[in-house]
């Protein structure tokens, strides 16, 4: 099951988050692949303006790292913090808010199921074990990292390494369990290694069976 975003489902839903903060905090899992808890914290002074690097505080490898913010993001970036200055600032410099503070994950992800289920793509494949059972969806914020991880693993083909760096793991079998290949993707990977000297000859020894 592809518990990330496919890019018509992600088109679909940020086409229904009105609100700019949701939609930029969005916009960072989405395509920097950061966790909920660190989109929640990004502060002001993590955004280097002439570098146009994010300092990331990692939360489970407990490490500081720098990603290069895509110039479209960084200038959507910009024009959100001219638009909600007095808020950030309120906020003491946290770029998502939730009235004079900062936002919490678990506000982050009751948005996040409004818009799901806006955009009609809420999708329950089971409950958990717990004591009291949860209903578990398919898409949840941490799909939007998935995405983006699938994401760079496919434009830098295929390159695991540079997509480990990407995701900010500590190892490469992590990542590989974000990048979701599809069942075509699949078949045609089989079809282009196909060695068509080799059919030729099984071709020739089944007719002369």
């Amino acid at each position: 099951m592809n518990k990330g975003f496919t890019d018509e489902e992600l088109q679909k839903f940020f086409s229904v988050v009105d609100d700019q903060r949701f939609h930029l905090l969005f916009s960072f899992q989405a395509v920097l692949g950061l966790r909920i808890g660190e989109a929640v914290k990004v502060h002001i002074k993590d955004i280097n303006l002439k570098t146009r690097e994010l300092r990331i505080e990692t939360e489970k490898a407990k490490t500081l790292n720098f990603l290069i913010i895509p110039e479209q993001l960084f200038d959507a970036t910009l024009n959100y913090i001219h638009n909600f200055e007095t808020q950030i600032v309120h906020a003491k410099g946290y770029l998502f808010f939730v009235d004079d503070h900062g936002m919490s994950p678990s506000c982050a992800r009751q948005a996040f199921e409004v818009f799901i289920q806006k955009a009609k793509l809420y999708e329950i494949y089971g409950y958990s074990n717990d004591a009291k059972p949860r209903t578990l969806t398919r898409l949840t914020t941490h799909s939007l990292r998935h995405y983006a991880i699938t994401n760079h693993a496919k434009k830098n083909n295929g390159n695991v390494v540079l997509t480990n760096k990407f995701a900010r793991h500590l190892r490469l079998q992590t990542t590989m369990t974000y990048i979701y290949t599809s069942k075509d993707e699949l078949y045609r990977s089989i079809e282009r290694a196909q060695d068509n000297e080799l059919l030729e000859r099984i071709r020739k020894m089944q007719d002369k069976a």
